[in-house]
């Protein structure tokens, strides 16, 4: 592709010497760099890009993006944020196949991998070919590729984007991570609707406070990024969107007013029935999948599914043949014992799970997990102490300790649980078997964090 079409819709505030080139691929990391390729300089915590475009050159480059001017024999594009012009230059190499398909975004700390799910399973029910992105990886339709991030970096991100519209995908579910919108990945992708679940305690290892975290989130809903939001009214930054829309807004909740809400809701050992009212029409709702939280991700889901035509008894009856998340809420009644292994990764996540774990127990209830490492270390005792809470014995184990030692991590989250029963074992498949040694018939073992692995 030639260079000036690569750059139409980038905000270019010089070109240095500048000469028409060809562009065969883009890359952000010098080591990558191939022959003919565009290198975009990107400034991150520990590198600066600026430092590497000499070797890039040296590599095959044939062009910089860049955020000054480089003493390097390039054609170079000095724009204000190399972060944006990435994003909007992987849409134009791959002809902007976001274009090409209806995008519904998922923003939130809990639920946005459920959602996604949920929303994928409901549209192909309805007769459309459908895809997600997140945390699971890639799906079009039931085949599932693995993934590296929840949001992907734009040059993934617009391939599969492009993969996606070659298969005729109508409707794509993605999740949008607090890094992603923080590091612009987003940026050019217009979302026809956007879902905020919540926002609780996660990553304050690097957004420092809730409020700058929250921000970032809530930052997100404006018209430049979405048509719609669907908001949850029971979450109290989700009640701030709807009071301070900056775009049209639908809501869903239990505890506040909303357009889709739910009552009487019970569960029992097939999973969720409850009551629902979605825009004054009212259907019962049964799905195989578990847990309160379950019900706002059903909700948004409903709310979303309407809004884009699809009827609610087709949700219901699509809802019906739902019955598991991987790893979200997963519930096996193996040797007379209730399992359940949920992603719970966060303070409120793991009180959600054990909470509704309690409410609905029968014996005791073993809980083994983790923390993952060089991630926000002030959750781990808080995570310790809501264990110990809702559990009768609790057992820490590893959770992708990253650089971090697992003695340490381990230690940090036993801080938290003070002088409740529990012990320590790090070996992961081990925790589990000394869960079920311990357990008997009629126990709940939960095994939370990491996820469907």
């Amino acid at each position: 592709m030639q260079i000036m079409k690569l750059m139409e819709n980038v905000a270019v505030r010089s070109i240095s010497e500048y000469r028409d080139v060809e562009i065969d691929s883009i890359a952000i990391d010098s080591g990558k760099v191939s022959e003919n390729a565009l290198f975009v300089c990107l400034k991150g915590e520990k590198a600066d890009g600026h430092d590497f475009a000499a070797e890039a050159r040296k590599r095959g480059a044939s062009a910089l993006v860049t955020e000054r001017e480089l003493n390097v024999d390039l054609p170079q594009f000095v724009v204000e944020d190399t972060r944006k012009a990435l994003a909007l230059i992987c849409g134009n190499f791959y002809g902007n196949p976001a274009l090409k398909m209806k995008i519904i975004t998922i923003v939130g700390t809990n639920g946005k991998t459920s959602t996604a799910e949920i929303l994928s399973e409901i549209f192909q029910a309805a007769g459309y070919r459908s895809a997600t992105i997140g945390t699971l990886g890639f799906k079009i339709g039931r085949d599932r590729k693995d993934g590296s991030l929840t949001t992907p970096d734009p040059i993934e991100l617009h391939e599969k984007l492009a993969e996606m519209a070659d298969q005729k995908v109508e409707y794509l579910f993605m999740e949008a991570s607090a890094h992603a919108i923080y590091y612009k990945k987003l940026t050019g992708i217009k979302a026809n609707a956007s879902i905020f679940t919540n926002v609780t305690q996660d990553h304050l290892d690097f957004f420092r406070t809730m409020d700058e975290y929250a921000s970032v989130k809530t930052g997100y809903f404006k018209g430049e990024n979405t048509a719609l939001a669907i908001v949850n009214s029971d979450d109290s930054y989700g009640r701030k969107l709807i009071c301070h829309p900056a775009v049209p807004t639908i809501s869903y909740g239990i505890e506040n007013p909303a357009d889709v809400f739910a009552i009487d809701i019970r569960e029992d050992r097939r999973g969720l029935s409850f009551m629902i009212n979605a825009f004054d029409r009212i259907e019962e709702i049964r799905t195989g999948l578990f847990g309160r939280f379950n019900v706002y991700n059903v909700m948004a889901a409903t709310a979303t599914a309407m809004y884009f035509g699809i009827a609610l008894p087709v949700v219901a009856s699509a809802l019906k043949k739902i019955s598991t998340v991987p790893g979200r809420y997963q519930v096996r009644y193996l040797s007379d014992r209730r399992v359940i292994v949920d992603y719970a990764h966060t303070p409120d996540g793991l009180e959600n799970l054990l909470s509704d774990v309690l409410k609905n127990r029968v014996g005791k209830v073993y809980t083994v997990f983790g923390c993952g490492g060089n991630r926000d270390k002030s959750k781990r005792p808080i995570m310790g102490r809501i264990a110990a809470k809702y559990s009768d014995h609790v057992i820490v184990t590893n959770d992708n300790p990253r650089d971090e030692e697992q003695e340490e991590i381990a230690r940090e989250i036993a801080s938290g649980i003070g002088n409740a029963s529990y012990e320590v074992i790090l070996d992961r498949e081990q925790a589990i078997r000394r869960a079920f040694l311990l357990s008997a018939p009629k126990d709940t073992i939960v095994i939370a964090g990491k996820g469907h692995e």
